[in-house]
């Protein structure tokens, strides 16, 4: 099933559907089609970006539910496919050596599951840290991602980006043109999204006044 990146969640909180009162409460997700996914890399010539929409990989309209213990929020949709042959880009030599590189013929997805988000301390935090999974050509990292929060009403962007190893999944940096062109080992993932997200209940009383 194509799932939120649920670390999104967090803002559960800052929107008050989960607090000191409530353990656990549901929230509707609206994903914004211009939400997108992003790996950048360079080598000795060149910089390359590979793109894809939300579309791929994310449902659009969600209910979560969520569930708070201690500092620690956990999501009832904590999985995300990424299908890696939806990644485009302009730089087709690097987009092609990619789709190589992790053996997307053999491994076509690339899978993403949320152990459990890491509160801040205060409720008006615009970051924090999701703690997950990541699977590449079935070799399992663990790692914490990052995240920022622009708020505006029900609208929220995230902003969420890691700088990973591909060693660590066992991968070489491709070397091309008889060793002249050579990938950095680090890439930079950025996911964007942007959403509307709100307590169910309201979700719900919306859609009843305002069918569309």
């Amino acid at each position: 099933m194509k799932v939120l990146f649920a670390f999104l969640l967090i803002t559960i909180l800052t929107a008050g559907a989960v607090n000191a009162q409530t353990s656990s409460a549901a929230v509707a997700v609206d994903v914004n089609k211009n939400s997108s996914l992003s790996i950048n890399g360079s080598s000795n010539i060149v910089n390359f970006k590979l793109i894809q929409s939300s579309e791929n990989f994310i449902q659009k309209n969600m209910i979560i539910t969520a569930s708070q213990n201690d500092k620690k929020l956990y999501l009832s949709e904590n999985q995300l496919i990424v299908p890696i042959r939806s990644f485009t880009s302009s730089n087709k030599m690097a987009l092609r050596d990619f789709y190589k590189l992790l053996k997307s013929d053999e491994y076509p997805t690339m899978d993403i599951h949320l152990y459990y988000i890491h509160l801040p301390d205060t409720t008006d935090s615009t970051a924090g840290i999701a703690v997950v999974d990541v699977t590449i050509t079935d070799v399992t990292k663990k790692y914490n991602f990052p995240f920022k929060i622009e708020k505006n009403g029900t609208r929220y962007i995230f902003n969420i980006e890691k700088q990973i190893n591909i060693r660590d999944f066992g991968l070489e940096p491709p070397v091309q043109m008889m060793g002249m062109l050579k990938v950095d080992e680090m890439i930079n993932i950025n996911l964007k999204m942007i959403c509307d997200i709100q307590p169910a209940e309201s979700a719900l009383l919306n859609l009843q006044y305002n069918p569309k």
